[in-house]
């Protein structure tokens, strides 16, 4: 069995971990999978075979480079689809879904479309790109029409694409991500984070993970920490990212960057939120968030900004706070600081939360995805 997807370059973050996680399904079920990129992933298999676009451009960030991705890599997916036959073309979004739009119409292959955020999300997350806001919007409305099956990972994404799309997405279901929940020493983990960033065993340590970019809202987790007034209070940020300098400075603008701690990227973050005694996530904009979802399992309470895709997760309005809100944000932070029957009863909330999302994502992937392979042609939407 072989399945072709394309993607144009493996980065870090919860999207290509959810990519990645769907290529190691089918690969762990014995298929092939072919794929189509600008370089190679970093990452390898007997069974993972790369094709790589050829790419004048030097840059996979620039304008000239997606200018050619987009005219090239439609006709260069048409080629790789007849020359090894898919049983399935496997689209990690509504836009790429469009780019295999020829590679699934003319050998007539069935394609699976994955929804991991909502519409326009490039468009609306990079200013460098709002002038693409209806080129982007036509891609992604094409790619529905163009797709066998949609699979969002919520149902707030869900209703977002319903909502701005109409009837070319009626086809989207829900597949929701998962967690793993290994077992874990919490109080081990708590000593390790504290020698490892030498702070005492007194420190309230808070913690949010995740690539440091615009729509993550970091900026407003560091205003509102700069209003918590109790100085055992301690951020620790994970990640990297474009705005990773300006956050620097915002904290050094803040007074707070002797007890702010930046990490940068770590293969090991989910054990520094073990460690941890409070989660934050205030993000603007998300599909389903791993980094939040793994936190879920970190046994500390969990405060998420008040966007739907994070309630959904979050179910207790006690841990919501307004995205744009720093000072009910800090109000937040205090009390769990100060009231340990709140603390308490987050804690209990957020491990609730957790149940739902201990499942075998792969398996039921690949229950979909053979689903998805036994269409007839006949029973395919018509072309957009």
């Amino acid at each position: 069995m072989k399945i072709l997807t394309v993607y144009y370059k493996h980065k870090p973050g919860g999207f290509c971990k959810r990519f990645r996680m769907s290529i190691e399904a089918w690969l762990e079920r014995g298929w092939q999978v072919h794929y189509i990129a600008a370089e190679p992933y970093p990452y390898s298999h007997p069974n993972l075979f790369p094709h790589i676009l050829p790419n004048p451009a030097r840059r996979h960030d620039t304008l000239w480079f997606w200018a050619w991705f987009f005219l090239a890599c439609p006709w260069y997916a048409l080629f790789t689809a007849i020359k090894y036959r898919p049983a399935l073309i496997a689209a990690p979004s509504p836009v790429y879904a469009c780019i295999c739009a020829p590679a699934r119409w003319i050998p007539r292959k069935p394609m699976l479309t994955f929804i991991f955020s909502k519409p326009r999300f490039n468009t609306d997350c990079r200013e460098e790109y709002r002038f693409l806001e209806k080129v982007e919007r036509s891609l992604e409305k094409r790619g529905l029409g163009a797709s066998s099956r949609v699979l969002a990972n919520s149902q707030a994404g869900r209703s977002a694409w319903a909502t701005e799309y109409g009837p070319s997405a009626e086809r989207i279901e829900v597949f929701p991500n998962n967690v793993d929940d290994p077992p874990f020493d919490k109080q081990a983990q708590r000593e390790k984070l504290r020698s490892q960033f030498s702070l005492g065993p007194e420190r309230f340590v808070i913690a949010c993970s995740g690539i440091m970019e615009p729509h993550k809202n970091m900026d407003l987790l560091l205003e509102a920490f700069a209003k918590v007034k109790d100085p055992r209070a301690s951020l620790m940020l994970i990640g990297d990212g474009t705005q990773i300098d300006f956050l620097k400075r915002r904290a050094r603008e803040l007074g707070v960057a002797d007890r702010t701690i930046f990490t940068g990227w770590r293969r090991d973050a989910v054990e520094l939120v073990q460690g941890a005694d409070l989660y934050v996530f205030p993000s603007l904009r998300e599909g389903m968030s791993d980094a939040l979802l793994e936190a879920l399992t970190c046994r500390i309470p969990c405060l998420v900004s008040s966007i739907p895709e994070n309630r959904e997760v979050a179910r207790n309005p006690e841990q919501h706070f307004p995205p744009k809100d720093s000072q009910g944000l800090a109000e937040k932070i205090t009390r769990c600081m100060e009231d340990r029957d709140f603390y308490d009863r987050l804690l209990r909330a957020t491990l609730e939360d957790k149940a739902r999302f201990v499942f075998d994502w792969k398996a039921r992937l690949v229950a979909v995805a053979e689903e998805t392979m036994k269409l007839r042609t006949e029973k395919f939407p018509s072309r957009p």
